[in-house]
């Protein structure tokens, strides 16, 4: 008997604390709702009323009608004449309209073509002067005149001149004059149609070395000339003389 009541109160104990914490659950939830919810605004309950002006119809009305449409004038392509459309005229009338005179003539022999007969006017028009960088065959320098290609001639040729002028160039005459640093001459010249040196120029930054560039340059052997179309012509050469004078 004392078993059974025993099981009876702790049965009631956790019933009634079951019971408890659901109220104070329910408890915390209804503060929170109360604490966290938006303030009600009170709306002014007078209403705003927009006056107008009052609107008085004269009694008149105009008729609505639509805007005119411009009228695109188009232009209509020709008609095709119909092929079948044709007058038949009989083999033995007379036509009155005929403007020109068809003849049957026989075809003119045309001469096979020879490629040989054709003239180029280019060829009549040989330069006098052409630069040493486009000329056909370059002039020859004695002692290159083994070598086959013109670009090995042309370069024998540029090797030969710049050995001369390191030999023969007095770089001397800068220190007697009080130049130092870097001496640049700019010079150019002819090889001539019959090989010789001409039309010498000169550009230096002292008069005593122009003169000497020009001593120099007169110097060169007389060459093989240089050819356009396998003809001699003169071929202009361009060539920079720089040295350093030794303080």
């Amino acid at each position: 008997m004392s078993n059974k009541h025993e099981a009876n109160v702790r049965k009631g104990t956790l019933v009634n604390f079951q019971i408890g914490l659901i109220a104070s659950l329910l408890f915390t939830y209804v503060m929170f709702e109360v604490y966290t919810s938006e303030p009600i605004k009170k709306t002014d309950d007078k209403q705003i009323v927009l006056e107008n002006e009052p609107f008085i119809w004269n009694g008149e009305f105009e008729v609505y009608q639509e805007p005119e449409q411009k009228v695109v004038a188009q232009k209509r392509p020709e008609p095709i004449p119909d092929p079948t459309d044709f007058e038949v005229v009989e083999d033995d009338a007379a036509l009155d309209d005929i403007t020109e005179e068809f003849k049957s003539e026989e075809p003119v022999e045309s001469k096979p073509f020879n490629p040989d007969a054709l003239v180029d006017d280019e060829e009549d028009e040989i330069p006098e002067n052409v630069p040493f960088s486009v000329v056909e065959d370059v002039p020859i320098f004695p002692g290159c005149e083994n070598l086959k290609t013109n670009k090995e001639r042309a370069a024998c040729f540029s090797e030969k001149i710049s050995k001369i002028i390191s030999r023969k160039f007095d770089t001397g005459i800068g220190t007697d004059y009080g130049l130092s640093g870097v001496q640049r001459i700019y010079t150019l010249f002819d090889v001539a149609a019959d090989g010789t040196i001409q039309n010498i120029q000169v550009r230096a930054p002292h008069p005593k070395l122009k003169k000497e560039a020009e001593r120099v340059i007169g110097l060169f052997p007389t060459m093989t000339p240089g050819k356009q179309r396998k003809t001699p012509v003169t071929v202009k050469y361009q060539l920079p003389i720089v040295f350093k004078i030794q303080d």
